[in-house]
């Protein structure tokens, strides 16, 4: 490949990863559309990358194409979000499986010191989902399974750009928190049947948690 090629190919990488972390952190509704002028003039890009970096989301199930509307983030029913907890129950299960199997010294020091951080991030009573977000991430890493955390990462923006945590009950960062210690003591005892379980139990809280904030927020506008 050449320089210019590579030189292309990193626009358009910075132009996905700019349109997912939009998406991510709900700068970008659901079903706001994707106007390639203006994704353009707000990232400093080209309309080439933009228009590629549309086209791979699209593969990716973040952002649909339909007739005359064009690109717009995708839409999730009750139904996509019950669904993708489904499978990140599984994946997610395995990648604890295969952490408590893989970790070693150092990464046990890592996993110790940010789940001691989750302690502070209680008590100061905000920051959990960026907290929570990192801690799946770290266990994707200790996975060592870049498959597994590619689909997982994938899996879970959807669920951030419903923005629906801040309408759950206070207690579930707590009760959250609580599975992770429980993930966190089966991974360091390198007991992987274990951390597999813990974990399912773990998303699949989650997953009721969320449709419930959805059920007891129906109707309600959601803020932007």
């Amino acid at each position: 490949m050449t320089g210019e090629a590579r030189s292309a190919e990193t626009v358009v990488e910075y132009a996905i990863n700019a349109i997912r972390e939009q998406i991510r952190d709900g700068r970008l509704a659901e079903g706001q559309r994707l106007v390639v002028a203006e994704v353009t003039r707000r990232l400093g890009v080209s309309n080439g990358p933009v228009r590629e970096a549309i086209r791979r989301l699209t593969g990716e199930g973040l952002v649909e194409i339909t007739p005359h509307r064009g690109a717009a983030v995708r839409e999730f029913s009750n139904r996509d979000v019950r669904e993708i907890f489904e499978v990140r129950e599984v994946l997610e299960g395995l990648a604890a499986r295969l952490a408590a199997e893989r970790i070693g010294q150092g990464d046990r020091d890592r996993l110790r010191a940010l789940h001691e951080e989750s302690k502070a991030v209680l008590a100061g009573g905000k920051g959990y989902i960026d907290h929570n977000q990192s801690f799946h991430e770290m266990i994707y890493a200790l996975a060592g399974n870049e498959r597994v955390r590619e689909q997982a990462r994938q899996l879970t923006l959807p669920i951030y750009r419903r923005r629906l945590h801040h309408l759950m009950d206070p207690g579930y960062a707590r009760a959250s928190a609580a599975e992770h210690a429980l993930i966190v003591e089966a991974i360091l005892e390198g007991d992987g049947a274990a951390a597999e379980r813990a974990m399912r139990n773990h998303i699949r809280n989650s997953g009721v948690a969320m449709l419930e904030a959805v059920a007891r927020n129906e109707g309600k506008p959601q803020a932007r």
